[in-house]
């Protein structure tokens, strides 16, 4: 089913109104500093705004004639096949990023989905470095989130 922009943007607008409201309820770190709760209400706000933003779209839709629910097209074998990619991509970080580390896992992960969205050799390589790089500094440098060190662990 295809949905119009207005039933997605009133969707956001319930999660994001949900996650705030529950987000409330997280620990607070007590010293005046931001706790658990920061994140997803930063979030949650988001996606109040965006549902705001597609609800004019979809009854613009609406107004066109376009109703609200609508039939997908046929199925495609491609993109069944590109969801396969990526949930075996899931499972194989699940499984194997303890063993080889977060940098190989992650690399590997990247490269494959880079590959299987029909990018070149060069072009898979040079982004899944990159992207694997810029995640581990990020998550494990600056925000000093443990990350699996795998065959680093030396």
């Amino acid at each position: 089913m295809r949905f119009n922009n207005m039933v997605i943007g009133i969707a956001a607008i319930l999660s994001g109104a949900f996650i705030f409201i529950y987000s409330q309820s997280f620990p607070d770190l007590g010293d005046g500093r931001p706790g658990a709760s920061l994140f997803p209400m930063i979030l949650s706000a988001l996606l109040v705004i965006v549902g705001l933003v597609q609800i004019p779209s979809g009854v613009k839709n609406a107004k066109n004639g376009e109703t609200l629910v609508t039939r997908l097209p046929e199925f495609n074998l491609h993109g069944f096949c590109n969801f396969l990619v990526v949930v075996m991509c899931v499972l194989f970080y699940i499984y194997a990023s303890d063993f080889l580390g977060f940098i190989i896992t992650s690399f590997l992960i990247m490269f494959v989905l880079t590959l299987t969205l029909r990018a070149r050799v060069a072009v898979s390589i040079a982004v899944s470095l990159g992207a694997t790089l810029c995640v581990y500094l990020m998550f494990n440098k600056m925000l000093m989130v443990p990350l699996p060190v795998g065959l680093f662990s030396f």
